[in-house]
């Protein structure tokens, strides 16, 4: 009896685990910038709930205060960069815009200068500006980018909001949820969301200093070489890096195409600059900052954020890293120790009860 009810217990478990991730899927696929949104406040929750509570246990203040002490800090850091570097990061974002298009007219020349690229170019239209005669098209794009924009900023400080809303009472929305499974399993359930709160935030700190570090390296290295508009593009690779694999391409494009208005080897010098700066990231920083933290493949880190890139567009390229980091502990914990490790366990134990059983009649038997 005791063994059919733990039978049946599993069954109802493992089909609810189904059902929950198949809705999960199914919200991701229809309704997916309100499922990104979701966890990213929740992402930013997770950061400042466990910056908060790593003061908590250093001092003697409550939770509240150092809640609100985070977020003063932040907002005085950003201050900060805003009032030393943002005028001049503003002006070299705006001599950026003027100097790209000049970089790719320039890339341009030189790939029509070799036989293949004058054969490209010679299939392309001729006039360019010849695709942009219809007047409703081009606003319709210009109000479409528009919108584009105000969206971004207006889901930023959702996101904002939401995780400062969820870090002031974390434990009404924890409690919240678990009361949504049954009794027995809500204990386990805690503990599993303890897990990924804390592998989430070691990720968020790793991957914050692993910007600093590239974004610092940057900067000194352009610095260095002369480079025009160091901080702006310093500022881009940091923020690139956040997208782990593909993100430090995109960061090198900007780079190579000015260098290359700089003439000389200077886009030499710019590759192995921005190379060196990933080797060292990769091999060094992240290895030494990520030891306690759940490893991702990247094979399979690439192929999720191509899956959530195509899917969800940009915002799901940027969170499709934490969010595979969420899964693999989720996964690990209640599927793979609850499920495939017990079952395993529990046909060890009937292996072996069985081969008590069957040496217990052979002994009766051979018993004169």
């Amino acid at each position: 009896m005791d063994k059919s009810d733990n039978f049946n217990k599993k069954t109802t478990k493992t089909i609810f685990i189904a059902l929950l991730m198949l809705s999960a899927f199914a919200l991701l696929i229809f309704h997916a910038n309100f499922f990104l949104l979701v966890f990213a406040g929740i992402f930013f929750s997770v950061l400042l709930n466990f910056a908060s509570s790593w003061i908590v246990s250093k001092t003697p203040l409550k939770y509240g205060l150092a809640l609100f002490l985070i977020l003063l800090f932040m907002t005085g850091i950003l201050y900060l960069i805003i009032r030393l570097i943002g005028p001049s990061m503003v002006e070299q974002v705006q001599d950026m815009t003027d100097t790209l298009p000049r970089s790719l007219q320039n890339l341009r020349d030189k790939i029509k200068e070799t036989s293949i690229g004058r054969s490209l170019f010679e299939e392309l239209p001729s006039d360019l500006g010849a695709l942009l005669e219809n007047r409703e098209e081009v606003m319709s794009r210009i109000v479409g980018s528009f919108s584009t924009t105000v969206g971004a900023i207006a889901n930023f400080f959702i996101i904002i909001v939401t995780g400062i809303f969820l870090a002031s009472s974390p434990g009404i929305y924890t409690k919240g949820f678990t009361r949504l499974f049954p009794v027995d399993f809500r204990p386990r359930l805690r503990e599993v969301m303890e897990k990924t709160q804390y592998s989430l935030s070691l990720w968020m700190m790793a991957k914050l200093i692993s910007m600093l570090v590239v974004g610092v390296f940057t900067a000194i290295g352009l610095e260095i070489l002369g480079m025009p508009m160091p901080y702006a593009l310093a500022l881009i690779a940091a923020l690139f890096s956040f997208i782990p694999n593909i993100g430090p391409y995109l960061a090198l494009a900007p780079a190579v195409l000015i260098a290359l208005m700089q003439g000389g080897n200077m886009f030499i010098y710019v590759l192995i600059l921005y190379f060196g700066i990933q080797i060292v990231e990769s091999y060094l920083i992240t290895p030494m900052i990520e030891k306690k933290m759940v490893h991702l493949p990247p094979a399979l880190t690439l192929f999720w954020m191509v899956l959530l890139g195509v899917l969800t567009g940009i915002l799901g390229l940027i969170m499709a890293t934490p969010i595979l980091a969420a899964l693999i502990v989720i996964i690990e914990e209640l599927y793979v120790k609850d499920y495939l490790e017990t079952n395993k366990e529990d046909a060890n134990e009937t292996a072996s009860e069985m081969v008590v059983t069957e040496v217990d009649h052979k002994n009766i038997q051979d018993t004169p």
